[in-house]
């Protein structure tokens, strides 16, 4: 396959290429993936899903895509797999690169207000930049994000959908058993790795449902 450069000065293109991909990715109603999503999120109740926002939705949608790895690899990678001989270089490239998304929890440091923000892992406490066009816009300093993130070779770019933090969530029960698990000595090697971060992403997400804090998100759907 030839090989695709993924350059900051295309954000755009990648962001748009990636709309696409994700909802090509979820028009297949996998109904039993989506229950089995569902039941890690606890939004499957009573034998139905139990939705009670839309951002409930989406993270349900963004987890689907992502986090859920039942043969430990994502259904971006699915995706790629199933359609290779149909996709074009570039979006095979891409949906390489969305395989190997990773779940962070960021704080955000500055903003230049066009298309960068400054942000700290809140975790691992490493400092990167992310190219993001929209949050660059509207990102308050000191406020900690968790979303998906993509490293691409020369930039960092946020995917799926961004959930905005609180103390309580970072303090609830959920999060600190995920937490803990992890030896300490190879805390920062488990959270690197996409398929541990999908543990965390499921305890943030269940954590966020069950404060009633999904609520008070707002944004589009996947």
């Amino acid at each position: 396959m030839t090989e695709i450069l993924f350059k900051s000065a295309d954000y755009l293109t990648i962001r748009q290429a990636q709309f696409d991909l994700h909802k090509h990715i979820l028009k297949s109603p996998g109904i039993d993936e989506i229950k089995t999503c569902a039941k890690h999120l606890s939004l499957w109740q009573q034998k139905a899903l139990s939705c009670s926002s839309e951002a409930e939705i989406a993270l349900l949608m963004d987890y689907r895509v992502y986090a859920f790895r039942p043969n430990g690899f994502n259904m971006a990678e699915k995706y790629r797999r199933l359609n290779q001989n149909d996709l074009c270089a570039y979006d095979q490239a891409l949906l390489m690169r969305m395989a190997e998304a990773r779940y962070a929890v960021y704080q955000v440091e500055a903003t230049n207000h066009i298309n960068a923000v400054t942000v700290v892992d809140v975790f691992i406490k490493t400092r990167f930049t992310l190219i993001d066009h929209q949050l660059a816009k509207t990102a308050e300093v000191g406020r900690v994000i968790a979303s998906h993130i993509i490293e691409f070779d020369d930039f960092t770019m946020q995917t799926g959908v961004l959930l905005p933090l609180s103390r309580a969530i970072l303090q609830a029960d959920e999060v600190i058993n995920a937490l803990d698990r992890i030896d300490e000595d190879h805390f920062v090697d488990y959270l690197l790795n996409p398929i541990n971060t999908s543990k965390v992403a499921r305890a943030i997400i269940v954590a966020s449902i069950r404060l009633g804090h999904t609520q008070h998100v707002h944004y589009p759907l996947l």
